[in-house]
């Protein structure tokens, strides 16, 4: 990399996915000019990329670029293609020659999600899953600071047996201590909508509870959000002799962590008990809904939701 002069009229560029994994010899003063960091397509860059990606595609009148930008915030440029294809081979499927809203979203699942798993539920577990999927979406819509839900669906895809899909309005850079407890609200909703109506909790809660502890956790060791004040214990990257990340705080401060991160999600828990319990005819009404249709727009969410408060049934 070495050798160039100043009159040089040559220009080397190099790119990586991985600089984590490049010698620090690489990296020394002298051996690049310019290192420019390409971060993942924020929401405008999503819906240039998607069109670049559908210029020679038949689109749909029902297709929003715009719309399916915000169904796939973390997507890099290359997996908004492989939407784009996948989306193109379920219309050739059907044998369509223009792309539908239905296939970006049906994509989108696949991508995210997995391929849709031909394995019917059980009735008792069908019942259980729209039961868990309308207490996820109903503390959504009645969360202030939650993005819109967007669809909601109990076919089983991957190792999903359903889903709660809600889509940002605007692209996210700050999340605020409100928005954070009202997340952990919804995640622990499907669990408690279980127990409200089924008497019961079942294994279906794992990945929720799993993804609500991680981000209690971050609250509490990253973002000062607890009772432990204005201090911050971010990941270490060295590692102990068990292979676990070093901890740069002793027990005492480990119990403290411990006992605040159970509160922040026991009294998530008690806040998604309370709207349900509240709005439980809208519970449901959510669930008889999903176990018709299987897959239910979310504006049908909020429309019944209204119904409810004006006593239309």
């Amino acid at each position: 990399m070495d050798g160039f002069t100043q009159a040089s009229s040559v220009v080397v560029l190099a790119n990586t996915n991985r600089p984590e994994i490049l010698d620090p010899a690489l990296l020394r003063p002298g051996r690049f000019g310019r290192q420019v960091t390409v971060p993942l397509p924020a929401l405008v860059d999503r819906e240039r990329i998607l069109a670049v990606h559908t210029r020679e595609k038949h689109l749909g009148a029902d297709v929003d670029l715009r719309a399916v930008a915000r169904g796939t915030p973390g997507l890099s440029g290359a997996e908004l293609a492989n939407l784009v294809n996948e989306a193109a081979l379920r219309a050739a499927r059907a044998n369509r020659s223009e792309l539908r809203a239905t296939d970006f979203d049906d994509a989108r699942d696949r991508l995210i999600l997995g391929r849709r798993d031909a394995n019917a539920l059980l009735p008792d577990e069908r019942l259980r899953v729209a039961v868990h999927e309308s207490g996820h979406a109903l503390a959504a819509a009645l969360s202030p600071t939650a993005d819109p839900v967007a669809k909601i669906t109990i076919l089983p895809a991957g190792m999903a047996l359903g889903a709660t899909h809600q889509l940002p309005v605007d692209e996210r850079r700050l999340y605020t201590e409100r928005y954070l407890t009202d997340l952990l609200t919804i995640r622990l909703a499907g669990r408690c909508a279980e127990l409200l109506v089924l008497g019961q909790a079942s294994t279906g809660a794992a990945d929720d509870l799993a993804g609500a502890t991680q981000l209690a956790r971050r609250m509490v060791l990253e973002y000062g959000l607890s009772r432990l004040g204005p201090v911050a214990y971010p990941p270490s990257p060295t590692q102990g002799l068990d292979g676990s990340p070093e901890r740069p705080y002793g027990d005492d401060t480990q119990r403290l962590v411990d006992t605040e991160v159970s509160r922040l999600l026991r009294e998530a828990s008690k806040r998604a008990d309370s709207l349900l319990a509240g709005h439980r005819s809208a519970l449901d009404l959510v669930a008889h809904l999903l176990l018709e249709a299987e897959t239910v727009d979310g504006s049908s969410v909020y429309d019944i939701l209204r119904k409810v408060s004006t006593g239309v049934t």
